[in-house]
């Protein structure tokens, strides 16, 4: 069973990763990749990831709730691994 996400405060990320549309494919993949080895994160870095997604830079602008909703996908994320 995986250990419940922390709601405390994040750390700032040190810079924000921007990238040409033509690269999102592999943003995604990534993406995908850390989900699927979530589980065997250290804690320290599963609480880096969530900040940096929080503050990352996207072509979408204003997610309301943002951080709580990126702490609600994770906590689903075990069910859809296949």
């Amino acid at each position: 069973m995986t250990e419940p996400v922390k709601t405390s405060p994040r750390p700032a990320p040190k810079k924000v990763f921007k990238y040409p549309s033509e690269d999102e494919t592999f943003v995604r993949r990534i993406g995908s990749g850390v989900l699927a080895c979530w589980s065997a994160l250290p804690p320290e870095a599963r609480e880096r990831i969530l900040a940096e997604a929080a503050t990352a830079w996207d072509r979408e602008y204003n997610i309301h709730q943002l951080t709580q909703k990126l702490d609600e996908f994770v906590r689903r994320h075990p069910a859809r691994m296949v």
